[in-house]
């Protein structure tokens, strides 16, 4: 067994008494080349959760400036740093792979001799689980200047051993995200099963023994004979009621989730929608009613949102009900397909900077009304077979939490000297 000893580093605790223990000024140098003239022929890289990738021209995302001579030159096994919103960034670190240019925002460092490129950025990756560099900044952005880095602990392992640590753990992660990439492909195609399932029953109903016919919906030609098609201001009517005389919960309208409670979508999802100074006024905003559908007026990419709850939504949205006799759920259904979706995206040029979706667009559009007792059984079925699905799927996504888990396991083990390479 190991001879090990403490290592003053609260999250490490016990190292082997071969390693050491240096503040990064003695491991790294901070670079800061600007590529200046010379960045249209310079590769442009980003930082990622993944890594460093390299971005192709039309990739990059975001508003993106007119030049890039500001960025800053990146070598072979640089390491690159995000040291600002340290409590919130999605991204930490990363050793390049190639040479090209990134964003000045990042801090750029280039390891001394003694230190192995791979070994420390998979120190890093341990050191971001946590977000264990948060308890070291001072200010209310959680950012750590290139001074405060420069001035925290690493662990330096011989420099063998490093390469080795490497190595072992190049050959581990590799098999973990084969498996990993196998399990995300199978859940890419339960949910392509899931979407199929759910347009052929919305749009064909249960009995395929049925004669089609056509109709007037250009975006759903063919519809059982026994069905009939009315536009969507025969069918569904503006709420514009304000306040809420049961409850002022604010909800949120979610792609993923549907309309919920703003407290689970930042639970969720991290991210704060609503100002804080906006909760006091919630009696301005829009009333929701269970049963109740939500159109984005700033932005259309994934169907209408269907609402279980009550409470208010921001007056960004449009909130509408049903004014015929249905079943709505065969409605929350049909409002996600992708047929629907590009209808109602065909009435905008651009989701952003184009008209946006308005329910006079939807009002004008001709939507399938089968008999009620049939959206009964179609909803009935979809519930039933979307909640199959949706179980596998959540089997495979609790599989991938335990490979990642795994995967950040053995990263800590190996980078600390817990396990030998």
């Amino acid at each position: 067994m190991r001879e090990m000893k403490d290592s003053g580093i609260d999250w490490v605790h016990e190292i082997p008494i071969s390693w050491n223990i240096k503040k990064n000024k003695y491991n790294f140098t901070l670079k800061k080349t600007i590529v200046g003239t010379k960045w249209e022929n310079t590769q442009l890289l980003s930082l990622t959760k993944y890594g460093i990738a390299a971005i192709k021209d039309g990739e990059q995302t975001g508003k993106v400036p007119a030049s890039l001579a500001a960025y800053q030159k990146v070598d072979i096994d640089d390491i690159v740093m995000c040291l600002f919103d340290l409590d919130c960034s999605a991204v930490f670190s990363g050793r390049s792979p190639f040479e090209g240019m990134i964003s000045p925002a990042y801090k750029c460092f280039k390891c001394l001799p003694h230190i192995h490129a791979r070994y420390v950025d998979y120190y890093f990756r341990t050191v971001f689980v946590g977000r264990k560099y948060m308890r070291y900044s001072k200010n209310v952005r959680y950012s750590l200047n290139a001074d405060e880095f420069m001035a925290l602990p690493i662990l330096v392992p011989p420099l063998e051993e490093q390469r080795r640590i490497a190595d072992f753990l190049d050959r581990e992660c590799a098999k973990i995200d084969l498996i990993t990439a196998d399990i995300e492909k199978q859940i890419e195609i339960l949910e392509q099963y899931k979407r199929s399932v759910i347009s052929e029953r919305v749009t064909k109903g249960m009995d395929c023994s049925v004669g089609i016919i056509s109709c007037d919906a250009k975006w759903l030609p063919m519809i059982p004979k026994n069905w009939s098609v009315k536009r969507g201001k025969y069918c569904f009517s503006i709420r514009n009621t304000k306040g809420n005389n049961i409850t002022l919960e604010l909800l949120s309208p979610t792609q993923k989730y549907g309309v919920i409670p703003q407290r689970l979508y930042e639970e969720y999802s991290t991210q704060v929608t609503v100002k804080v100074n906006e909760r006091t006024n919630l009696r301005s905003f829009k009333t929701i009613h269970p049963g109740d559908f939500c159109i984005s007026l700033r932005s259309f990419e994934g169907g209408f949102e269907y609402s279980t709850y009550e409470g208010v939504v921001s007056p960004a949205y449009t909130v509408f009900y049903p004014t015929i006799k249905c079943d709505r759920r065969y409605y929350k259904y049909l409002f996600k397909i992708s047929q629907f979706i590009a209808e109602m995206n065909s009435y905008s040029l651009s989701l952003r900077d184009g008209k946006p979706i308005s329910f006079d667009d939807f009002a004008n559009t001709y939507i399938p009304i089968p008999p009620l007792k049939e959206q009964q059984a179609i909803a009935d079925y979809l519930d039933k077979k979307c909640a199959e699905i949706d179980g596998v799927i959540a089997d495979k996504k609790e599989q991938l939490d335990v490979l990642e888990n795994y995967k950040k396991s053995i990263i800590y083990e190996y980078v600390t000297g817990k396990k030998e390479a």
